[in-house]
């Protein structure tokens, strides 16, 4: 677990990322895609910081802005005490040294017209990092380091199953030995088996190379099991963000707590005694969110303030537990006192 006392490696300051579309066939209108609408948060050295909530939250994009993949339309992304925003194109080639992704799919992030000794090199040579003989032997290293037999290295991404191919990504990420990698549902296209597989190794790669992961997807339990800290989106923004223990065992967001009941439970008897109220209805659209808390159109606890004022994410119950909530859950006005 990553110690707070130091300075984070990783600080997102008022993030936002709006697209400019167009809509309508005949009379044309510019409207604002609020993909990520000001996100704040913290990343230690050494730790996991997981990031969760539906599809279309804005938990990718954040990624991809921290990695410069997307330019932010505001904001700050602090690396290290430096401004990521403010690096040119050479200076930011060169940081990514430090960081780097893995993706979702192990399918369509791998060329299939190399080798798999070729794309794991591609990093190494791009960065004139080493040449000839070295890198072949760095690359032989890799292979052996994910798992992967070095015998493999000759071979196409086709002939590899889905868990092969994503430790073939895992590889590539590690080739420059960087500081914080972005895993962007790594493990969301693979079978559950699989997962659990390379869960573990990203796990044990993490004491090995002392690496700090961003650990993005919707899979509750497979973002507990890696996660030291989690972080859920709603709608562009950051809605709560605590320890994975506290975060599950008692959340303090109905959103949080909407999710958390969503998780299945193979033995039906049990469903009822969960206590917490199913999601309902849809995610409003990011081209024009709810005024107020953005959740209150789905929220069973909603008041008028709600609706009206729109919270700040602020700390509660100390131990850096934040919340986007008006009146969290459990506490002494909560509205969650009406639930059985």
């Amino acid at each position: 677990m990553a110690n707070r006392g130091q300075a984070p490696l990783l600080e997102v300051k008022g993030l936002k990322k709006h697209f400019d579309i167009t809509k309508g066939w005949f009379a044309k209108k510019r409207v604002l895609l609020k993909a990520v609408d000001g996100v704040d948060f913290k990343v230690y050295r050494g730790e996991t910081f997981g990031i969760v909530g539906e599809s279309g939250c804005g938990k990718s994009t954040t990624g991809n802005l921290v990695l410069r993949l997307l330019e932010a339309s505001e904001g700050e992304i602090l690396f290290e005490g430096q401004d990521l925003r403010k690096l040119t194109s050479e200076q930011m080639r060169e940081k990514r040294k430090d960081i780097q992704m893995i993706f979702q799919d192990p399918f369509s992030s791998l060329n299939p017209r190399m080798r798999v000794e070729d794309i794991i090199a591609e990093p190494l040579r791009s960065h004139k990092v080493l040449e000839g003989g070295q890198l072949r032997q760095r690359v032989l290293e890799l292979m052996d380091t994910v798992g992967l037999s070095p015998s493999f290295a000759p071979r196409y991404p086709h002939e590899f199953s889905g868990g092969q191919r994503q430790r073939i990504g895992i590889a590539r990420a590690l080739a420059l030995k960087p500081k914080l990698i972005v895993c962007d549902e790594a493990v969301s296209a693979l079978d559950v088996s699989i997962q659990s597989q390379i869960l573990n190794l990203l796990s044990r790669l993490q004491r090995e190379f002392d690496l700090t992961y961003i650990f993005i997807g919707h899979g509750l339990p497979a973002v507990k099991h890696i996660s030291d800290r989690i972080a859920v989106m709603y709608l562009g923004k950051i809605v709560e963000v605590a320890g994975k223990e506290q975060l599950f065992r008692q959340p303090k967001h109905p959103y949080t707590q909407g999710l958390l009941s969503s998780i299945p439970i193979s033995d039906p008897s049990l469903r009822s005694q969960k206590g917490m109220p199913v999601l309902e209805g849809d995610i409003p659209s990011p081209t024009n969110p709810p005024a107020g808390c953005r959740f209150h159109t789905r929220c069973p606890y909603a008041t008028e303030r709600c609706i009206q004022e729109e919270p700040p994410l602020k700390e509660v119950e100390g131990e850096g537990r934040m919340v986007a909530c008006h009146e969290p859950i459990g506490s002494e006005h909560s509205c969650s006192t009406s639930i059985s």
